[in-house]
């Protein structure tokens, strides 16, 4: 019997890594998985180590307690259970700071590593990638421009396809556009993430109410945050001329009926542009972590339809720009050119075609089988 170990930290590399393992489970019957991660990879894992997900570790500023628990899950969680029961593979997911960590250890035990949804060594500490290079045999990508920069360095990669892909509904690109639009806010994923964007996001709702009073708000809230986090943000402080309601979307059945979105920097401006949503991309952080990542990030976006369309395709805010008017003004626009919305409707959904379509996760599966076989 096959033994894999699977390790992924956050609530994109959670999902990503449950549907791995489905795929992987599938392909090779009989096939053991153990699983340290959050409540998706526990599902699918048969046996769970240390659900590390709801942390909600994040940035520069991690706490002296948060860098403590995540060496004693490596130290007395992970390292003991590769020497206990030796896996056929490794597969960190994503994660770079603990799961570097990981590889590395795994690697001095003689274990095969296979990094999958290879960190972003493209924006930001390109030097990573060579440090990690001796640690892992085979990095697996779920972005299209991320092979040629591992084969400039010649470290081994396989573009695999984004597993998203196999869960978003097709869309239609001359749906019709909706007189009173639904405007979706996606915060963001994290606690810390909520309490900064969603104040901002409220904001820009009451100027476009303002000129629009009949647009509906949705706020999509994620299983791992506390719904009352979010009826503390909204509180009293909800302007009265908006109607906003609080969504959890499991299966894109609300999102995609969007017309419009706010969206915070992440995994939610891919899925957006997938479907077909024009949006306007935010982010704002502590101005510690803002500094460092200035510094260091090397790309001209954050938002992933603009790296994919290798230009600015849908606007952007970041720190001081994030602002209520900035947010509202795109919106409004799109909303009075509808022409102008549904050719950027069209060249989102067009970006598809970059991932190679469906079965991603197979696509990862079978490139990792073959290694270990």
């Amino acid at each position: 019997m096959k033994r894999i170990l699977i390790v992924a930290g956050d609530p994109s590399g959670d999902l990503v890594a449950s549907q791995l393992v489905s795929s992987l489970k599938k392909l090779e019957p009989g096939l053991f998985v153990t699983g340290v991660g959050g409540a998706l990879l526990e599902k699918v894992s048969d046996r769970f180590l240390a659900n590390i997900v709801h942390r909600h570790a994040l940035g520069f500023a991690i706490s002296p307690r948060t860098i403590l628990h995540f060496r004693k899950i490596l130290n007395g969680v992970i390292i003991p259970e590769i020497k206990r029961n030796p896996p056929d593979a490794v597969i960190p997911v994503d994660f770079y700071g603990f799961n570097s960590r990981v590889a590395e250890a795994a690697k001095k035990m003689g274990r095969p590593v296979f990094y999958y949804a290879s960190p972003q060594f493209w924006a930001s500490r390109s030097y990573r990638a060579d440090k990690l290079r001796p640690f892992v045999d085979l990095f697996l990508c779920l972005f299209p421009f991320e092979l040629d920069f591992y084969r400039k360095r010649n470290i081994p990669a396989q573009f695999v396809g984004h597993p998203i892909l196999d869960f978003l509904p097709r869309m239609d690109p001359d749906q019709p556009l909706r007189i009173e639009p639904n405007v979706g806010l996606l915060p963001g994923s994290r606690p810390g993430e909520i309490r900064r964007h969603l104040p901002v996001m409220v904001e820009a709702c009451d100027k476009i109410a303002t000129v629009c009073p009949g647009t509906r708000f949705l706020v999509f809230t994620v299983p791992n945050v506390p719904r009352q986090l979010y009826h503390d943000i909204l509180g009293t402080d909800k302007p009265s001329r908006c109607l906003i309601e609080l969504i959890q979307d499991e299966n894109y059945s609300w999102r995609s009926q969007l017309d419009l979105a706010i969206t915070a920097s992440g995994m939610e401006t891919l899925e957006n542009a997938l479907l077909g949503i024009p949006m306007v991309v935010m982010y704002k952080t502590n101005w510690i972590t803002y500094c460092i990542g200035r510094a260091i990030i090397k790309i001209p976006y954050l938002g992933m339809p603009n790296l994919l369309a290798g230009r600015k395709i849908v606007p952007e805010f970041i720190q001081w720009e994030a602002t209520g008017d900035n947010i509202a003004l795109p919106i409004l626009q799109w909303m009075k050119d509808p022409p102008a919305r549904k050719a950027l409707r069209r060249e989102l959904l067009a970006l598809r075609e970059k991932f190679g379509g469906c079965g991603a996760s197979d696509r990862a599966a079978r490139a990792i089988l073959e290694k270990v076989a």
